[in-house]
């Protein structure tokens, strides 16, 4: 691989929960993980010293890192809802708890997520993710934290979207799948276009518009010709893999996740060599 190019994946890709994960990811050939804060229903269980100090110890033990971290309730409640609301309220906790634990556990990225609720479909959306960004960016400059932005905007957009932040601690966080999934985009083009923003990446396939159901290079999302952008460009920060490996589409109930894990990371090994 390039020098610095490391390996992960993200925690909930992984087929057990936990700390235990640290141990399957390094016997898998992994580098590092991607954390997850943990649902909203949950606490944010990241936020919590006693599971800091759980997975903080397991990683040690089996020379895991900790590139990043997720804040995944996005995913579930709407950044993009009225300032004020329910909603948007616990978006804003769930950030915050986010910018800490990463400041706890030496966790030097937080990756916020803008789709399904939090998708940005109109302008006054568009307006509230930015000044959701922007006090993200505030809170997590003084603990030494960097914000990534991971959504499927267009090209102009998203130079749009990080001007109007207008913050030094923010980049994006590109995923291999999303713009094709979400836009039917051809991924090299964009990521062509947004190289120098990127801060980490996610890699998925897709068979036609399946999420994460194909192994990396075998579904639909031009993974190879993306790839070649970015040796192109000796891209030499983290890949971390986001395909799910124990559900379907990808994991059918004959199939064994520890293999399907174990073929994409050979293709990776081999790809980035």
């Amino acid at each position: 691989m390039y020098e610095g190019n490391k390996l992960g994946i993200c925690e909930w890709a992984m087929p057990v929960d936990g700390p235990y994960t640290c141990k399957m990811a390094r016997e898998l050939g992994f580098d590092g993980i991607q954390l997850e804060l943990g649902p909203y229903e949950r606490g944010f269980s990241k936020s919590r010293s006693a599971v800091q100090k759980a997975y903080l110890e397991m990683a040690e033990t089996h020379g895991i890192e900790f590139p990043s971290m997720a804040v995944r309730v996005t995913d579930y409640y709407s950044m993009v809802s009225e300032p004020g609301s329910p909603e948007h309220e616990i978006v804003r906790s769930g950030i915050d708890a986010g910018i800490e634990a990463c400041a706890a556990m030496n966790v030097p990225i937080l990756m916020i997520p803008n789709f399904v609720k939090s998708a940005i479909r109109t302008e006054r959306e568009f307006d509230i993710a930015v000044a959701v960004f922007q006090k993200a960016c505030d809170k997590a400059e003084g603990l030494g934290i960097t914000i990534a932005a991971e959504n499927p905007l267009s090209i102009p957009d998203t130079f749009r979207f990080f001007k109007s932040i207008d913050r030094k601690n923010i980049g994006l966080y590109f995923d291999l799948q999303n713009y094709y999934l979400h836009n039917d985009a051809y991924t090299p083009d964009i990521l062509e276009a947004l190289f120098d923003l990127i801060l980490e990446l996610h890699v998925k396939d897709g068979r036609g518009k399946e999420l994460s159901g194909a192994l990396l290079g075998e579904g639909s999302a031009s993974f190879n010709a993306s790839v070649e952008v970015l040796k192109r460009h000796e891209y030499s920060k983290w890949i971390i893999s986001e395909n799910y490996y124990d559900m379907p589409p990808l994991c059918g109930p004959a199939d064994d996740p520890v293999a399907l894990i174990k073929k994409d990371v050979a293709t990776l090994r081999s790809l980035f060599s």
